[in-house]
């Protein structure tokens, strides 16, 4: 039987971005092995969400491996532990490789790089966006780069997420394919604004029944019905910079502004003390993890996306496809979803978020944002789907006859 590993530094980025790849491998009559660690120390979902994941893939047929991947560099002996762990799944002649986060695939490719050439093992690298790009710190440059630059070798397909990084690993970074896929693709049906039993339902009848269930929503989460709620999604770090946008609130003195975030991180103390210190502890709220998140996109007045670093931001595709309007960082990733610039901001200037903000509130956002929600079916999971079939029905069909010839 073909086999494949999947491997991922915390067993979120399986959970929320690969699960529709794990399908496609099972289909495709793999027997699936995930390497993640699932034990939710620095992981952005909690323990009971990893635990419910890994019962789900051992229900569908995936073995589960615990690996103790630390997602800081700097943790030496913490990541030399993790590749000893790593490399005990070596010898299990697997077809497929499939590996994902920066860290972790660098040390997936370096353990499997004589298994590519001894057994013809195919090793495919899904980069989420890299830590080099234009902008960024040079010590990223100094670090990051001369890593993908080395394990780019080692690379039979490496998928890039944007433009940018596409053309750079193009120019570059010398795997044996590089492949522009779509973000990691987004379900349209889960954000969709008017549900199934509304489909039916045409004009304005139709936007009427949308309009009573978003209020609904909203009193359901508690949101008062005169608020403007503005909703960031994402983990509590300094990379999602939730921080820039609770001073941009502070700059922006309005009482009727309510500011969510949904999410939890190791900065979830930090963040709640300086909306102590700032008097804003009514202003803005922390709703956590929430596996309602949907539900929450379409209640929402403004999305607001201030992150410093991204690949391809999966929060800022799930607004678009909310049909809500947004505003976001002008970053890489960002600038592809968001192609006007008046609702782009610096993230490291709360007072160009406050004044982004005051132009999404004055301008009429309903024709951007249906612009922006035609525009994210680009990014739809059936696109990416067909091509991740082709490259694992490649890869095996590239791997068989080396291996019947040995």
């Amino acid at each position: 039987m073909k086999k494949a590993l999947m491997t991922a530094s915390v067993a979120s980025m399986l959970d929320n971005f690969n699960r529709s790849n794990i399908k496609l491998l099972l289909e495709l009559g793999y027997d699936v092995t995930l390497a993640a660690n699932f034990s939710g120390g620095e992981d952005s979902s909690p323990l009971s969400r990893l635990t419910t994941f890994k019962a789900e893939m051992e229900a569908i047929g995936c073995h589960v491996m615990q690996i103790d991947f630390r997602r800081k560099i700097s943790n030496i002996s913490g990541q030399l532990k993790s590749y000893r762990q790593l490399c005990r799944l070596v010898e299990e002649d697997f077809t497929l490789v499939h590996c994902n986060s920066p860290i972790c695939a660098a040390m997936t490719r370096l353990a499997f790089r004589k298994r590519r050439k001894t057994h013809g093992t195919r090793v495919i690298y899904t980069a989420h966006g890299f830590h080099f790009f234009r902008g960024a710190p040079v010590k990223n440059w100094l670090i990051y780069f001369p890593v993908e630059w080395i394990c780019a070798h080692w690379t039979d397909i490496l998928n890039t997420v944007n433009e940018e990084d596409y053309r750079l690993a193009r120019r570059w970074l010398k795997a044996g394919r590089v492949v522009r896929l779509p973000g990691v693709g987004i379900d349209l049906e889960k954000f969709k604004p008017g549900t199934a039993s509304l489909e039916a339902v045409h004009g304005t009848e139709r936007e009427m029944a949308q309009k009573a269930r978003r209020e609904v929503t909203r009193k359901r989460l508690g949101f008062g019905t005169d608020e403007k709620i503005f909703l960031s999604v994402g983990e509590l770090n300094r990379n999602k910079n939730h921080e820039s946008v609770i001073r941009a609130l502070d700059a922006l003195h309005n009482p009727a502004y309510r500011y969510y975030i949904c999410g939890r991180g190791f900065l979830e103390e930090e963040l709640k003390g300086l909306t102590k210190e700032l008097n804003l502890e009514d202003q803005v709220i922390f709703l956590g993890y929430r596996e309602d998140v949907a539900d929450i996109y379409r209640a929402a007045d403004l999305f607001i996306f201030p992150s410093l670093r991204e690949g391809m931001p999966m929060a800022l595709m799930e607004a678009m496809a909310a049909k809500i309007p947004v505003i976001c960082s002008d970053i890489r990733g960002n600038r592809e979803l968001v192609p006007e610039k008046e609702l782009r901001f610096n993230p490291k200037n709360p007072e160009e978020i406050a004044a982004c903000i005051c132009r999404a509130e004055r301008e009429n956002m309903a024709e951007i944002t249906m612009r922006h929600y035609r525009d994210i079916r680009g990014y739809r999971l059936e696109r990416v789907e067909r091509i991740m079939r082709k490259e694992y029905g490649m890869v095996a069909t590239a791997h068989m006859p080396e291996i019947a010839g040995k």
